[in-house]
């Protein structure tokens, strides 16, 4: 009899310490594994905020922000809308001058559900943006998940650039130039990563 209870009294115990232990690596995964879906990458024209909107904590405040962007839609990103965590990629802060900050936004229908404002590429900043290297594909490699999070539509091909060092796929550029070894570069015509280059 006693040999029952110990025996119901362990597993219990392993039961319970195991339930713990996957209880704190799961909050650990999800919370690293946020990812942002880019719908729209497009130039922006001109910017038009209420005078008391901001970007606090990750979310807008204070009122609208109107963007015309250069395929002539205009967005409005309403009061309460999430925001980038910029992290390595600068944001972007000059709304006076035309074109130079880049909307991508993960879209619901017309409305923008979360959006980053970067800073245009010096040279050829109407065509095409930088954007930090690709770490994974997803969707069988239509899209690509860049170092920071985001998740972007990848051209079919891809073109790859690396000097005088051949790959023979994407999925080989990306395993052998992840994170901050390469860079990828977006269309803004088409809105999707049409090559890689390493640093």
């Amino acid at each position: 009899m006693s040999r029952r209870i110990l025996a119901v009294l362990l597993a219990v115990l392993v039961a319970v310490v195991f339930l713990f232990v996957m209880r704190d690596s799961s909050s650990e995964i999800s919370v690293s594994q946020t990812l942002r879906k880019i719908d729209v990458v497009a130039s922006v024209n001109s910017i038009n905020v209420d005078s008391a909107w901001s970007q606090e904590s990750s979310v807008t405040r204070g009122g609208a922000m109107r963007l015309s962007l250069d395929d002539l839609r205009v967005l409005t990103v309403q009061d309460g809308t999430l925001t980038a965590k910029y992290g390595s990629m600068p944001a972007c802060t000059d709304f006076a001058k035309p074109n130079a900050c880049v909307l991508l936004a993960d879209m619901l229908g017309d409305a923008v559900v979360w959006f980053a404002l970067v800073p245009s590429d010096a040279i050829s900043g109407r065509e095409f943006l930088t954007l930090p290297g690709l770490v994974d594909m997803q969707a069988n490699g239509d899209e690509g998940i860049l170092r920071n999070g985001w998740v972007i539509k990848l051209a079919t091909p891809v073109k790859r650039e690396c000097g005088d060092t051949a790959t023979s796929s994407l999925r080989d550029f990306i395993t052998r130039f992840p994170d901050q070894l390469s860079k990828s570069i977006v269309n803004l015509t088409t809105d999707n990563v049409v090559s890689v280059k390493c640093k």
